[in-house]
């Protein structure tokens, strides 16, 4: 990963050929001391794993396609657990060469090509918790 650009907490980030966006952003959080974020980007993938999230089984259905695809869209934020755990939560649109869409959570994303991420670092922090209703971690307002 490369730092392009960066501005009053706006950061411009390189993803190269072979890294997953999510480990590279997890990284880039924890050693920037970044607890809360929005992400944005685009560019080109050879491996997606995404996920649907079932509420009726409380589980995610995972599937991965291993095909070069656009990456259309990402967008996301990043957050902290009461653990101190930081959490990348990113949904992607990737396209194939048949001009087809899909989409869903991203659990991992090899860039092939470009891979352009736009984190904007916001001050204080997202805290995230396990609801027990959803099953999933959720954003919560702030002191819970």
């Amino acid at each position: 990963m490369q730092l392009i650009h960066e501005h009053e907490g706006c950061y411009t980030l390189n993803i190269e050929p072979g890294e997953d966006i999510l480990a590279q952003l997890k990284t880039f959080a924890e050693a920037n001391t970044v607890h809360a974020a929005h992400i944005s980007g685009l560019g080109a993938a050879s491996e997606v794993e995404i996920a649907y999230y079932n509420l009726e089984t409380k589980a995610y259905e995972h599937t991965t396609i291993s095909e070069n695809v656009e990456v259309c869209a990402l967008n996301g934020n990043i957050g902290v657990k009461e653990t101190g755990e930081t959490v990348v939560h990113v949904h992607g649109v990737f396209g194939r060469r048949n001009f087809s869409t899909f989409g869903g959570h991203i659990v991992r994303c090899v860039i092939s090509g470009a891979g352009e991420i736009h984190l904007t670092v916001m001050t204080g922090r997202i805290n995230r918790a396990d609801d027990e209703k959803t099953g999933l971690t959720l954003m919560c307002p702030l002191g819970k």
